[in-house]
């Protein structure tokens, strides 16, 4: 113990740190990470280890059985400044106020249609009915609106359900559309039988022709009786697919174009994923909704201005059915990630025509690309948010979701060293071998240190390579300065006059270099990433780097490549799915592991 440090003093800065400790880890401090810290913010201390460690066993102990609220109130008193940095990473959000919204009674939805799986545009609309029915106590409802068999899966309303748990965004309730079917027949059988309704099988373009020119086809002088007729026979599977549909009598004249006798029910034979063919006639998208809406409770609706003109029509339903009250509509912007497509429309030909790999890959803004990429659920939340309550179109650019990104990440991330495409450096005069120890994050020296041995071969990246001069010193990142001697020279093992695995990294990597060790400070310069040539403290890394799709509507051929690259041995026990920063690389999240690569993804710089 040193004499600046008083065994008073020492127990209590035991204390802060293991109070510290205790509240980021729910009222149980670790022995181990509260000695961690101490040596590492207190070097000074490392001499009277073996003293300090009985110490912090008995403070832990004392710590770990006061309650919670006791433990804050001390860290309070003793220091406040490190409850305020644990407690400053909580996050909140403001957004409008609803429109005659009473809280407990609130009810929001997300209402996907199965015919693919969750990209940018649902996060945000899911994000911001979650967080209504969160803010007003009420319920949040995940809706399947699975009415066009040809197109639903199973596997996709599941992505849905992970990509919601993802996000932290769990439905209260869930509904399935297809399973009222029932009651969608009721009330298409109210409005026939009231002559509000009828079946026409005009032929589709000529039904587009009447429809822009505001004329009615002679169908609408159905009574009735001869449309319930046909319509049992569309249920009983005697019409085919396109021969006959159900219209609503809205008004041919309308200046809303959805209004002039909208199409209701239309029939579709192909199996369902799951009615199987029990049903042969399927409501169309507004009728559905309307009735659903009630169904569920509805009280609040969040939509692009896209959909405006669909609500007119949507109310109209309600109100010839006695569905009331309507739903509150509450609207945002509709969105663009420039040069990466955010609709099902334009992602599902990208994936059957093989230019990208699935819904997963990184390139896509889909939820499972995104994750797979190393964005997180807080930096959609918060981009929603920026994006968020406003009608205008927004265009996204991929800087945005980075830079939101790396600041949530970059307190996660531990650090580690990598060099990508190496190039071999052969330092002379080093009289001692040395060892680099840097810390795991910059800012939480409690999570400990990596040991990077240093002797005479290193590795460093060939781009700083290149513009290194002959004569010009430069340091090796945390560790010493060194001067390059001659550039491009074929090293030999006899040359270097070194033995171990130098002649392995001397046939791997053709090109070589020779520097000089100086020892000095480097006050202006260079430096340089780097990793010991040596083959047990390295792994082999594998870099997929993601660029846009699409430049000038025309489609990337390089938007993903893969760097090949070497990073420190304590990179190998990240786990998939972990992440990481490549010092002065960028943000990377594993990818997957075998015994001689990691396969990884880079995120952002």
């Amino acid at each position: 113990m040193t004499d600046a440090q008083s065994p008073s003093e020492l127990e209590t800065l035991i204390k802060k740190y293991a109070l510290e400790n205790a509240i980021h880890h729910q009222g149980k401090a670790h022995e181990k990470s509260v000695m961690q810290k101490i040596m590492a913010r207190h070097p000074e201390l490392r001499k009277d280890a073996k003293k300090i460690i009985s110490e912090v066993e008995r403070v832990v102990a004392e710590i770990n059985q006061l309650t919670f609220e006791d433990q804050k109130n001390q860290l309070t008193t003793l220091a406040p400044e490190l409850l305020e940095e644990k407690t400053a990473t909580k996050r909140t959000y403001r957004l409008p106020k609803l429109k005659n919204a009473q809280r407990g009674k609130v009810i929001t939805r997300y209402a996907p249609e199965p015919n693919g799986e969750m990209h940018l545009g649902h996060a945000f609309t899911a994000f911001f009915a979650h967080y209504y029915a969160k803010e007003y106590e009420g319920t949040f409802v995940l809706r399947f609106e699975d009415t066009n068999p040809k197109q639903e899966r199973i596997e996709y309303m599941q992505a849905h359900r992970d990509a919601l748990k993802w996000l932290g965004l769990e439905p209260t309730v869930e509904r399935i559309v297809s399973n009222d079917i029932p009651i969608f027949y009721e009330k298409a059988e109210e409005l026939i039988k009231r002559n509000l309704a009828y079946t026409c099988n005009c032929p589709i373009d000529r039904l587009r022709e009447l429809r822009a020119q505001m004329k009615a086809c002679p169908h609408v002088k159905k009574a009735p009786k001869e449309t319930m007729a046909e319509w049992k026979k569309m249920l009983k599977g005697e019409f085919a697919e396109g021969e006959m549909i159900l219209r609503l009598r809205g008004d041919m004249k309308s200046q809303n174009a959805v209004m002039r006798d909208p199409a209701i029910f239309a029939i579709r034979k192909a199996k369902h994923c799951l009615q199987g063919r029990k049903y042969n006639v399927w409501p169309l998208y507004d009728f559905a909704v309307a009735i659903e809406d009630h169904l569920c409770g509805i009280t609040h609706v969040g939509r692009s201005a896209e959909f405006d003109t669909r609500i007119e029509l949507q109310n109209k339903i309600r109100e010839l059915l006695g569905l009331l009250p309507h739903p509150e509509i509450f609207h945002y912007a509709r969105f663009n990630v420039i040069g990466s497509p955010a609709s099902k429309r334009k992602i599902i030909p990208l994936i059957q025509e093989g230019k990208v790999e699935g819904w997963d890959d990184i390139r896509l803004v889909t939820i499972k690309g995104l994750q797979r990429r190393g964005i997180v659920p807080e930096t959609i939340k918060q981009i929603a948010v920026q994006v968020g309550m406003t009608t205008q179109p927004t265009n996204i650019d991929w800087s945005l979701i980075a830079a939101t990104n790396r600041k949530i990440i970059d307190s996660i991330a531990n650090r580690f060293f990598f060099v990508p495409n190496p190039v071999v450096v052969y330092v002379q005069n080093i009289t001692k071998e040395r060892v680099c120890e840097p810390l795991c994050h910059p800012d939480h020296p409690e999570r400990g240190r990596r040991t990077l041995p240093a002797g005479n071969l290193f590795l460093i990246a060939n781009s700083d390579f290149k513009q290194l001069a002959k004569g010009e010193e430069f340091r090796l990142k945390d560790l010493f300065n060194i001067k390059l001697i001659a550039k491009n020279v074929n090293l030999t093992k006899r040359t270097l006059k070194i033995v171990g695995g130098s002649e392995e990294f001397l046939i791997k990597y053709k090109t070589h270099a020779i520097a000089e060790f100086t020892g000095t400070e480097l006050k202006l310069g260079t430096k340089i990433q780097w990793v010991p040539a040596q083959t047990a403290a390295i792994v082999q890394v594998k870099v997929r780097v993601p660029d846009v799709l699409f430049i000038d509507n025309t489609f990337n051929e390089k938007s993903l490549t893969v760097v090949t690259g070497v990073a420190e041995k304590a990179f190998a026990k990240q786990k998939v799915g972990d992440l990481a920063q490549f010092e002065r690389y960028g943000f990377v999240r594993v990818d997957k592991k075998t015994k001689d690569c990691l396969y990884v993804n880079l995120a952002h710089k």
